[in-house]
């Protein structure tokens, strides 16, 4: 591990809206890691001794199920991971993986809580992050109960890009299977569904997807969004 200069916190959404005096206290215990594609950060039911988040890279968050595992979601650059099982001091409730090579932020969790209990920007931002991972969880939820897979592949697509308008590239944080599974579908209808998007402007080649025009393809989810408005 080595030593982490603020710069590179302010790009943790966390971290980022921090005074510079804050980040200099966070700065002093926390530390960085590279890892390489398939690395383990922790597994389900290991205490939280740590809070990590993500410099860059992607991570994926899993959970055994019926012999297998199953994708919760998955974590990018600027995020942190599952920060609620720090602050409660619970067991974490899926495993985390690296997906891509990628560069970590680890926080001793003593020395973090410390921190947070008496500084209250950091405290306000870990209400914010958990409430942001709360409607984030909450939507995906909503998603899976009332949205076909075409519309939940759609809104996923869009999530992982920062335009809102023209055209928009983006390489699946996951492996195709792992990305059906996050979406409650099947890996074949996954293919299945990717193909029917072209009509939207949608191009897959591999893990490298193309998208057109984002307005067209968001055209996809509004009308039923507005509708629930």
């Amino acid at each position: 591990m080595t030593e982490v200069q603020t710069h590179l916190l302010k790009r943790i959404r966390l971290f980022e809206p921090l005074p510079e005096a804050c980040l200099a206290e966070v700065a002093e215990i926390a530390q960085r890691r590279q890892l390489d594609a398939g690395d383990v950060l922790f597994s389900e039911g290991d205490d939280p001794l740590y809070v990590h988040a993500v410099i860059s890279g992607n991570v994926v968050l899993l959970s055994e199920i019926c012999g297998g595992e199953s994708v919760i979601e998955f974590v990018g650059s600027g995020d942190s991971i599952l920060l609620p099982a720090v602050l409660l001091g619970v067991a974490y409730p899926a495993s985390a993986r690296m997906t891509t090579p990628g560069e970590i932020v680890a926080l001793p969790a003593r020395a973090f809580l410390r921190l947070a209990t008496h500084d209250a920007a950091l405290s306000m931002q870990c209400a914010r992050t958990v409430a942001r991972q709360w409607s984030v969880l909450l939507n995906q939820v909503k998603q899976i109960k009332t949205q076909g897979a075409a519309e939940r592949l759609a809104h996923f697509l869009l999530s992982q890009v920062s335009a809102t308008m023209g055209p928009a590239s983006l390489t699946l944080p996951g492996m195709k299977k792992q990305v059906a599974t996050r979406l409650g579908i099947q890996p074949e209808t996954f293919s299945r569904t990717l193909r029917k998007l072209r009509a939207f402007g949608v191009e897959a080649n591999g893990d490298l997807i193309r998208i057109r025009s984002v307005e067209r393809l968001a055209a996809l989810v509004k009308p039923r969004d507005a509708a629930r408005a």
